[in-house]
């Protein structure tokens, strides 16, 4: 397990390490069924952001309602924020992409 303050010293290293320990069955189910792996294999950006659009007004967009693993945020010192949220969203996206090519 990796924690928030770990996290933070290596952030630029650990990033998807870290967000994929939160993805569930769940995010998986909800980013295959919400994106699709088409969408995801036709992104050409690599932080994923054209694959969804936002909505209400540039306010929020599709990756704030990923599922996470709350419980162990909790444990590891990070928030609930929609920012981690997206991250976890596109941890999951990532997994996708890695058993696609398998």
């Amino acid at each position: 397990m990796i924690s928030r303050s770990d996290y933070m010293d290596n952030s630029s290293e650990l990033h998807h390490q870290y967000y994929s320990q939160f993805v569930t069955p769940s995010t998986i189910s909800f980013v295959n069924s919400a994106i699709g792996l088409k969408k995801l294999q036709a992104s050409d950006d690599p932080h994923l952001n054209d694959v969804v659009r936002w909505e209400q007004g540039g306010m929020t967009w599709l990756w704030d309602r990923s599922p996470i693993n709350e419980k162990l945020c909790k444990e590891l010192g990070e928030g609930m924020s929609r920012s981690t949220h997206t991250c976890v969203g596109k941890a999951a996206a990532r997994i996708i992409l890695e058993e696609a090519e398998k």
